[in-house]
């Protein structure tokens, strides 16, 4: 079951993200709490106080660039600034036997890279773009940054793997024809035909290319190549304050197994991740997202940045919450939550399935609410034939590989969300439980545990907009209105979605200083990169662009390598 909000376990006060809490403040904070509610607004969680410096130092170490977190962000910067000459030392808290990238992860949204230029692969007008995002961040995505990604991510991602050993496939249903283990597949490509963005309500742009089976490779290779540069990789040292002097940044301590380890450096780069797995920062910077399980970082660069006298960009933050649907995916057919009631323009991306879903309500069903089910995704047997009308993109299924002809898409059918499927893998759900299927609404409604005379009065009226082609209660494009009427029926459970991380960083500016707090004059020697800087996207998670998230990781991350290295 969701997780109810609590309340805050501290007094906080509205501008809470942008003032550090003192030790003056921790005893009017003694003071407040016998004053009474009128002193209650003044102080911030305990999370925002730096902890003690430490005393015990075991090892001092000194370098030109300090990157914290070897991560896609810190990998490219620690390359950029090793190649730049510098003497580059990067902490990983992860040990060095079991240390690994987030392991799904490959979906690269860069433009204009070689590979892409070689399989004819051309992006949508930049403004296009631009102003999706601008529109589905309500204003708040930050237009210079997606300048920059656009105009530069696709020759960031060549220099990133120019030295790893991979084959590219020709498209997204090729099969491969060496026994590389690393191959490049571009994504939705060629794009779904008679798909038009421009008549889309919720737009995707083709472009994205992906590294299979993950990034791990691309990671690896990037990061052998800062070795050969000369930088020093130190495991199991995990960066926990930095060293402030005179306002300026000048290197950070690190907690190693051994004691603590003191990197004196001129220049030091943030690339911790996320906050998503701290569950008190969650509750302070973003509460409505307590409801989705996930998040990777414990937001540790975060605190490191504001502890320094930095801040946290203005909310609202944006989770990373990709439903990725059921046996089809989240196509766009009918739903009924778990009242058995139609509430949605089902048109949607799983990013925004996942925003609508928090307002339904959990099941009466004690075992269905703790798996967090809201909703029921239902079609009939005519689905292979509709498939083709749903739209592109990221989470959808839009290509029926009938029985004859599954030979000859191997690799793609042995893929994860890659828009095809074959009458097999829906029976596969079947038999597993994932799906269920029957051959009356009765007996759906029994399977589902929704009402029956509600499923049936729903369905009815569905059915009814499906064949006026016109959907007035919610709103539907009539080309993906397919009526429920065609025995057998299915139906997939839709969850909750996890959340993969939580958008929301360090304020900073053009140039990844981080900036002091409630301005934009930048701390010396501190600059920020992937998921602990902000300035990217607020309020929510577009999937306009799959892999938005990686490809101005990478950027940032070499944008960030490279002022670090021109500033010492």
């Amino acid at each position: 079951m969701p997780r109810q909000q609590q309340p805050p376990q501290q007094p906080v006060w509205p501008d809470a993200h942008r003032r550090q809490r003192t030790a003056a403040d921790a005893e009017d904070t003694k003071a407040g709490a016998s004053a009474g509610s009128g002193a209650s607004t003044k102080f911030a969680p305990d999370f925002l106080t730096p902890p003690a410096v430490p005393a015990d130092i075991q090892e001092t170490k000194d370098c030109d660039v300090l990157v914290i977190g070897m991560g896609l962000a810190g990998t490219a910067a620690a390359k950029e600034a090793a190649e730049a000459g510098k003497k580059v030392i990067v902490l990983e808290k992860q040990p060095k036997d079991s240390y690994t990238v987030i392991s799904m992860a490959g979906d690269f949204g860069v433009v204009g890279s070689k590979i892409q230029k070689d399989l004819g692969i051309e992006w949508a007008p930049k403004e296009d773009i631009f102003n999706e995002f601008v529109k589905e961040t309500g204003g708040r995505a930050d237009t210079w940054m997606l300048n920059y990604w656009y105009d530069h991510s696709g020759e960031d991602f060549d220099w990133f793997v120019e030295n790893a050993d991979y084959e590219v496939l020709k498209s997204t249903a090729a099969n491969r024809e060496t026994d590389k283990p690393n191959y490049i597949r571009p994504k939705c490509f060629p794009a779904l035909e008679g798909y038009n963005y421009k008549e889309e309500v919720y737009p995707y742009f083709h472009g994205t290319i992906t590294t299979n089976p993950n990034m791990q490779w691309a990671c690896q290779a990037a990061f052998d190549d800062a070795v050969k540069g000369g930088a020093e990789l130190i495991y199991e040292a995990e960066g926990e304050q930095l060293i402030v002097e005179d306002g300026t940044v000048k290197g950070a301590y690190a907690k190693t197994k051994d004691g603590y380890l003191k990197v004196n450096a001129k220049a030091t780069v943030l690339c911790c991740g996320d906050y998503g797995a701290n569950p008190e920062m969650r509750h302070h910077y973003a509460p409505w997202t307590e409801e989705f399980a996930g998040g990777v970082d414990d937001g540790r660069g975060q605190l490191m940045g504001i502890w320094a006298g930095g801040w946290m960009e203005l909310g609202p933050h944006a989770p990373m919450t990709h439903h990725m649907g059921g046996a089809l995916g989240v196509d766009s057919y009918l739903q009924l939550n778990m009242e058995g009631k139609r509430f949605m323009n089902e048109d949607v991306p799983g990013q925004n399935i996942a925003a609508e879903h928090t307002r339904q309500p959990v099941s009466k069903d004690e075992k269905m609410a703790e798996k967090g089910v809201k909703a029921w995704q239902i079609f009939d047997s005519k689905w292979p034939e509709q498939i083709d009308k749903m739209p592109d993109g990221h989470g959808y299924t839009n290509h029926f590989v009938p029985d004859d002809k599954v030979a000859e898409y191997e690799t793609v059918l042995a893929g994860f969300g890659l828009g095809y499927i074959t009458n097999a893998m829906v029976e596969a759900g079947v038999e597993k439980g994932a799906t269920i299927k029957a051959n009356t609404l009765e007996e759906l409604a029994q399977k589902t545990g929704l009402p029956l005379d509600t499923v049936k009065a729903e369905i009815a009226r569905y059915n009814e907009l499906c064949h006026q082609g016109l959907d007035v209660d919610f709103g539907k494009t009539a080309k993906r209105l397919f009526p429920v009427e065609n025995p057998p029926f299915y139906a997939c459970a839709f969850g909750n979605a996890g959340m993969l991380v939580m958008f929301g960083g360090l304020e900073c500016d053009r140039e990844l200083h981080v900036t002091k707090d409630g301005t934009n004059n930048p701390i010396p020697g501190l600059f920020v990169a992937g998921n602990s800087m902000g300035r990217r996207l607020l309020v929510d998670y577009p999937v306009v662009v799959a892999g938005i998230s990686l490809a101005t990781a990478l950027s940032f991350g070499r944008l960030a390598g490279k002022n670090a290295a021109a500033s010492v």
